[in-house]
């Protein structure tokens, strides 16, 4: 590859950067602060805070990879899209809140709040992915 396109592409990515950082962020902030409200704690906005630096990570390890790799066939609020990040945010999910519970057990497998975190997770994810970085529509 010539040194060029490489510079080339390195360009076209450094643009979305931004695009990128405002859908992990807004991700993060929609799942905590549901998270919160939920919970029915008194965390508030310190729990929201506190929360996505714990969902940062999972959404960095798992949902940007994808979220790169589907951008490169922009469609917005692809249902095919929403359906794969579900399919990520499943064992996303059961590795981070295993890890965050020392329990390696199969019984996380058997809560609602397991399934609910995840589709939420995707829901989010996908929703903010589709506004701030898929530019075509899914018509086009």
């Amino acid at each position: 590859m010539e040194l060029w396109k490489v510079s080339q592409k390195v360009s076209e990515l450094s643009d979305l950067i931004p695009y990128y950082f405002f859908s992990l962020v807004s991700s993060c902030l929609s799942l905590s602060t549901v998270m919160v409200v939920f919970s029915l704690d008194t965390w508030g906005v310190i729990g929201i805070i506190v929360i996505s630096f714990y969902v940062v990570i999972p959404y960095l390890l798992f949902a940007v990879p994808v979220q790169v790799l589907f951008n490169k066939h922009p469609k917005k609020f692809s249902v095919i899209y929403f359906c794969l990040y579900i399919f990520f945010s499943l064992p996303a999910v059961f590795i981070y809140s295993s890890v965050l519970n020392f329990d390696f057990s199969m019984d996380i497998l058997t809560t609602k709040n397991y399934y609910a975190i995840s589709l939420l997770a995707a829901l989010f994810f996908w929703f903010w992915d589709s506004v701030f970085l898929q530019k075509k529509s899914s018509a086009s």
